[in-house]
């Protein structure tokens, strides 16, 4: 009568094998989606340097005194050049929410030195960086 007799669907097997593999995916792969890359903390890092050198730079030549203070605010989550020239200027660089840093206040004289007693050092989190400003207002990472 019925030589051939199909049946259409899946198995038990494959219906587990495959809520398996979804699951295991997304336990490994959600999370890392949710946090900070890596590459975020490099960026931030990058910025912190850059505007740092910017400071140092503005208080070598444009400032017409050197009141170049070089600040970093997490609370604000920003990085804030304020020097004097016709008024007081201010440039703010933003930093992503995600990100932490340690908060810090550095005043670069008309010699383009660091007003520090030592090295400074700001921290960036998660995805932990440091950014460090030696006394000489070199800023590097470390």
């Amino acid at each position: 009568m019925d030589k051939c007799h199909r049946q259409n669907g899946f198995t038990l097997i494959e219906m587990v094998t495959v809520i398996t593999i979804v699951a295991v995916l997304a336990v490994v792969v959600i999370p890392r989606l949710m946090q900070p890359s890596n590459f975020e903390s490099r960026s931030v890092s990058d910025q912190l340097i850059s505007s740092a050198r910017q400071a140092q730079q503005l208080a070598m030549s444009k400032a017409s005194s050197a009141n170049v203070t070089w600040s970093t605010n997490n609370g604000a989550k920003r990085i804030r050049i304020r020097y004097i020239e016709s008024g007081n200027q201010t440039i703010d660089i933003d930093v992503p929410n995600n990100i932490t840093i340690s908060n810090s206040n550095i005043q670069f004289l008309k010699t383009g030195e660091a007003n520090l007693g030592s090295q400074e050092v700001i921290s960036i989190t998660p995805n932990p960086r440091n950014v460090c400003i030696e006394t000489t207002g070199y800023a590097h990472a470390c």
